[in-house]
């Protein structure tokens, strides 16, 4: 058992690690050989399921621990409740990997130890995650190969990177007939994927060369969130933002970051007040910024909060606007918030409200801009749809990651979103 258990811990560091720090891509192509072996030595189906789920609880606690800051920041939690609630959260997500134990322990591996790589990417595309990460994702410092993402998504690269770790734990095994070959076959494949992204790279280099341009001043103010919402702050954080914008006022578009004005905006805010609007050089130049914005009675009847990012031309006067679809739980709600909220000395939040979508934020020149707000960056269907039914000429992001702090995170969903 406690042979089972430290291998459990093995798989998760193998696996996370890459997350964390990129430059140790190569152990997620063995991770999950150890979790193989657990599976097969398993007494039977819930054992498997046991060990399963065990390896992606530490997966997610490794991983993602920075989550304890940050729902203890945003929720108001003390650190042992912040913690209580990471915990349940990795062992709801660890529920993934007891899937996949599951599926490989009934089903086996099949022909050329593929299955496991089939049951994956399965998984991958159904399974709910706070947030959306795949194999491939461990994979980023490696250009040529993620790049085949634009064929099939990054399944394609989840596909061949389980495929792998299926066929060399068959390679491991002794007296096993061709036991490279699964190996060997999983490896041409990752090749011939490398290939065609070095190909393609090549390609889209041209594209872009001879793709339209627009000039974009992106100012960002890097505020500490121990400065932000403090009511003493607000003028001064705000005035962070409007000096740095004069050193690209004269740019057509002027991005601020997601909630760069504290303020609580009206969501039908016809005219941005000069005390907010930025110096700009030229009257036909446009503004996007992030804010708190409101329908309703200000935390009173009808009252509903949304993230948004609005558009202004030079003049101050707001042309459209975006409400934040997809939230992030504990940073702009509470999941079971009604329900925790009950309990006695328990902070409540009612958090945002989703917009709909998708909504583009246009130019007079006729150029589409897609805004995505802080993780709507993670969700590709997002951005299809963006393109797809809205027909955006750009996407651009905007985020406010000092929620998380001095930890990883910022890193994390820089890499993740790429």
């Amino acid at each position: 058992m406690s042979k089972k258990i430290s291998l459990c811990v093995v798989s998760a560091i193998l696996l996370a690690a890459p997350f964390l720090f990129p430059p140790l891509f190569a152990l997620a192509w063995v991770a999950f050989v150890p979790l193989f072996w657990i599976i097969h030595e398993a007494e039977g189906l819930r054992r498997a399921v046991y060990f399963g789920w065990l390896m992606g609880f530490f997966t997610h606690l490794i991983g993602f621990h920075w989550l304890v800051y940050t729902i203890s920041i945003f929720g108001g939690f003390p650190y042992p409740v912040s913690t209580v609630v990471f915990l349940i959260y990795a062992a709801l997500q660890g529920l993934e990997m007891a899937l996949f134990a599951l599926l490989v322990k009934r089903l086996g591996f099949g022909p050329w130890h593929v299955f496991p790589a089939l049951f994956w990417v399965m998984i991958e595309f159904w399974f709910p995650l706070l947030f959306p990460w795949h194999l491939a994702n461990s994979q980023i410092t490696l250009f040529s190969f993620i790049q085949s993402a634009d064929l099939v998504g990054p399944y394609g690269a989840s596909f061949v990177m389980m495929w792998f770790n299926a066929a060399l734990y068959r390679a491991w095994k002794p007296k096993q007939q061709a036991r490279w070959r699964p190996a060997l076959m999983a490896a041409l494949l990752a090749a011939t994927a490398s290939i065609y992204g070095v190909l393609r790279l090549g390609t889209i280099t041209t594209e872009m060369a001879q793709a339209p341009k627009l000039s974009v001043g992106a100012v960002q103010g890097n505020i500490d969130i121990d400065l932000k919402w403090n009511p003493v702050l607000v003028k001064h954080n705000l005035e962070i933002n409007r000096n740095l914008t004069k050193q690209v006022a004269d740019m057509p578009l002027i991005v601020w970051p997601e909630t760069a004005v504290e303020d609580w905006v009206p969501e039908n805010l016809a005219q941005l007040p000069p005390e907010i609007m930025p110096p700009l050089s030229s009257q036909k130049s446009y503004f996007i910024f992030g804010a708190k914005s409101f329908q309703g009675n200000l935390f009173g009847p009808g009252f509903k909060a949304f993230n948004t990012a609005f558009l202004t031309d030079g003049q101050g006067r707001v042309l459209s606007r975006y409400h934040k679809q997809v939230l992030l739980a504990f940073g702009e709600y509470l999941p079971f918030s009604k329900i925790l909220s009950k309990l006695p000395a328990m902070p409540f939040s009612d958090g945002f409200t989703p917009g709909e979508g998708p909504h583009t934020l246009d130019l007079a020149n006729g150029i589409k801009i897609a805004p995505l707000i802080c993780y709507e960056d993670l969700m590709p269907e997002l951005s299809r749809r963006f393109v797809k039914d809205a027909k955006a000429d750009l996407l651009v992001n905007i985020t406010n990651d000092a929620w998380y702090g001095r930890t990883v995170a910022p890193w994390q969903h820089a890499r993740l979103a790429q």
